[in-house]
């Protein structure tokens, strides 16, 4: 009963905010294409105010390239996948300049070569030619030589500014990287990485032994919607720097929405999720958070946890079906481990919600 009235609630919050950002990019006159509605949902759901706040500020209308530079500086997926596009269109350009460079000036240093043979080969069949003539013929010689030492600088002025180019691109694109991976308020490892991660625990020869735990912030919302802007974000990154703390070298832990969290546990039991979840759970609700200059009682906030384990599911993305069907079925503050039947009971309501 509790997975079905979690899974219609689920449902129905989903439907309010994608509501809320068609309305919304309707009244801005916005357009409908798939990494305005990221950043509009983002705005809606995540606990990053500035940004809403900056969409707004744009007015009516605003120009494609202004919402594109707000999503880059906030480091959404969409809006960086943009930015390593540009960087690869960049250091392609780059890398023609660079071979175009070396083109001409090996055409260069050919030339100078075959103008210097030709005299070497005037020189071996008139060993005594006229002076007149030598003259002649070493002032070309000289020529091609001082044409080449020019080049030659001049070749290498412009491969330093091709290289720092280069390194500038190079540079970018690493940022750009970093920040499709990152989580921008608190720098945890985001969604796109906790799936890297997922893939790659299945790449390996033994991928049994690891659980998926995740995690919804219960009261945070409330927290956002009862004080000053930039509350929710202040008690995020605190949240962040505890379960910073509550990792192994070989775990893993990531911010994967608004008031949503998750970590990858590796070689770890059935018998032991449970305390581990307990103790991160004690954790933050034993905590004195310090927001806007004020502090708050432990108790403010508190976790709902779903977890899920490899030997369960074939693959990373069912892997992390199970551990959401595990968080919908949790009651709050509290803790649901994946079962089978969780997996029958949502397949019989989703019959009967079609039906």
């Amino acid at each position: 009963m509790n997975a079905k009235v979690n899974a219609s609630e689920t449902l129905a919050r989903s439907a309010a905010v994608m509501a809320k950002v068609s309305h919304l990019m309707t009244r801005l006159e916005i357009p409908a294409i798939p990494r305005n509605y990221a950043l509009l949902h983002e705005a809606l759901t995540g606990s990053n105010t500035a940004l809403g706040r900056e969409i707004t500020a744009l007015g009516k209308a605003p120009p494609q390239e202004a919402l594109d530079a707000i999503g880059v500086r906030h480091g959404l997926p969409d809006h960086n996948s943009l930015v390593l596009g540009h960087s690869a269109t960049d250091l392609m350009r780059t890398i023609e300049a660079l071979t175009a460079e070396a083109e001409a000036e090996r055409q260069k240093r050919t030339n100078a070569l075959t103008q210097i043979n030709h005299l070497l080969g005037k020189l071996k069949a008139d060993p005594v030619m006229a002076m007149s003539d030598f003259a002649g013929q070493a002032d070309l010689l000289v020529s091609a030589v001082e044409a080449l030492i020019g080049s030659e600088s001049a070749h290498c002025q412009r491969l330093e500014a091709l290289v720092a180019r280069l390194e500038n691109v190079a540079s970018g694109a690493a940022a750009s990287e970093t920040a499709l991976l990152h989580d921008p308020v608190t720098g945890l490892a985001n969604r796109a990485a906790l799936m890297n991660r997922l893939l790659a625990a299945y790449d390996g020869e033994d991928s049994t032994g690891s659980a998926l735990l995740l995690m919804r912030v219960d009261r945070l919302k409330n927290l956002s919607d009862s004080h000053a802007a930039g509350a929710s974000e202040e008690a995020v990154k605190q949240i962040a720097t505890l379960f910073r703390k509550s990792i192994k070298k070989l775990d893993f832990v990531a911010r994967v929405g608004g008031d949503g969290f998750a970590f990858l546990f590796e070689k770890v039991d059935r018998d032991s999720v449970f305390s581990i979840a307990e103790r991160i759970r004690n954790r933050i609700e034993a905590e004195v958070f310090r927001i806007s200059g004020r502090e708050y009682l432990p108790g403010t906030l508190s976790l709902t946890i779903g977890a899920a384990f490899t030997e369960d599911a074939p693959s990373s993305n069912e892997l992390y079906r199970q551990a959401m069907l595990a968080l919908d079925a949790a009651n709050e503050s509290g803790t649901c481990v994946y079962s089978l039947d969780l997996s029958e009971r949502a397949g019989r309501n989703y019959r009967r919600g079609a039906a």
